[in-house]
This record gives structure tokens, C-alpha cells and sequence, in this order.
């Protein structure tokens, strides 16, 4: 594993359990907000209704797909904190640079592979 002292390691881990539980706190969120699933709006009869739930429930499913992906970042990077690999890229499987993991606790590659590896969208 990377060299971090113990405390920081720990403050890593406490920073990430938190950002998990803002974000299942925000997916319920967004599944209860939905007005695609409300049986209120999807009675009324005003013209323009029916485009605004569909608007609304789009810009929520595109949320609720950032958050999962986020979601799953984070538990990744807490399994990868347990069993000791915290901190290696997974492209080159060298070690990233800490002043990037400083930056972004979640990262998967050093700064040379995160430039090679092409982006999802």
C-alpha cells in the first residue's frame, strides 16, 4: 500500500462513508421526488403537464445514474482501502501520486493513465 500515515488512511475512509451516506440519502431522494410517480400530476389535465413530468423525470434519471456511479466509485475505493491496494492505478499498477489522491480520494489511476484512458459519458 501506498505509505500514508494511519490517520490520514483513516480520514480517507471516514471522508468517503459520509459522501455514501449523502448519496444514498440523495437517490431516495430522488426516487420519492419523482413526479413521473405521482399520481397528482399524472391526473391533472393542464396543458404542459405531461412535458414537464417527462423534462423532470429525465433530468432525475440522469442524476440518479451520476449518483449511482458515484456510489459505486466510492464502495470500490473503500473495498480497495480493506484490503490494502488503496492507492494503486489500476491501469499501469504503479502507485498514484498522492497530492492526486489528496485531490480526488476516489481516484483509479495515476495522473499519466487517467490522460490515457478514454471517458465514459
Amino acid at each position: 500500500m501506498l505509505n500514508f500515515p494511519g490517520k490520514t488512511l483513516e480520514f480517507v475512509k471516514k471522508h468517503l462513508l459520509h459522501q455514501q451516506r449523502e448519496v444514498n440519502k440523495n437517490l431516495r431522494g430522488i426516487e420519492e421526488d419523482d413526479p413521473a410517480k405521482s399520481p397528482a400530476l399524472a391526473e391533472s389535465s393542464e396543458p404542459g403537464t405531461d412535458s414537464y413530468i417527462a423534462e423532470s423525470h429525465a433530468k432525475r434519471v440522469i442524476l440518479q445514474d451520476q449518483l449511482m456511479k458515484m456510489k459505486n466509485t466510492i464502495r470500490l475505493t473503500l473495498s480497495k482501502i480493506k484490503i490494502g491496494t488503496y492507492g494503486k492505478c489500476d491501469g499501469c499498477g504503479k502507485w498514484i501520486e498522492g497530492e492526486r489522491l489528496q485531490a480526488l480520494p476516489t481516484a483509479q489511476y495515476c495522473l499519466s493513465c487517467s490522460r490515457k484512458t478514454p471517458r465514459v459519458r
